[in-house]
């Protein structure tokens, strides 16, 4: 069994350990991105009070990520047929001093909806970008493996 690395008053995976990559480059204009996956199940019930069985849905996944203006320019020009109808993929990779790395790889993310705003006393100007995905991948190992 491997051991993994236990820190004490060290490092452990945070945000200044991780390094995510698109399909322009590193993003260095990022302020957080999100992604998350689910499988609904539900029970099956027949004769009596216990289930029979269970059923799977669909398997989803999702993220979003909010960038300062300039970063998403450069996404946006690296997506050939604009940032509604370019698959991409974003990698992040957690490499603290000391801790286990971990990988995460949200792969052909689509754009649903950008969201963008601006107003006085604003100290940064952003965008958020939210979307589907067809897969993450933790650690090499994709969320979900079809048969």
């Amino acid at each position: 069994m491997e051991e993994s690395a236990v820190t004490i008053n060290g490092k452990t995976h945070d945000w200044e350990s991780v390094t995510v990559t698109g399909p322009h480059g590193v993003f260095i204009g990022i302020t957080d991105i999100n992604w998350k996956s689910s499988q609904k199940k539900k029970r099956v019930y027949g004769k009596g009070v216990t289930s029979i069985g269970a059923t799977r849905g669909n398997y989803e996944a999702t993220t979003s990520m909010t960038l300062l203006v300039s970063e998403y320019q450069d996404l946006a020009k690296s997506l050939t047929k604009g940032i509604y109808s370019t698959p991409f993929d974003v990698a992040l990779t957690f490499e603290p001093e000391g801790a286990t790395k971990h990988e995460v790889v949200i792969k052909q993310i689509m754009v649903d909806e950008l969201d963008e705003s601006a107003k006085q006393g604003d100290e940064e100007a952003t965008v958020k970008l939210s979307g589907t995905a067809l897969m993450i991948e933790r650690d090499g190992k994709p969320d979900y493996e079809t048969k």
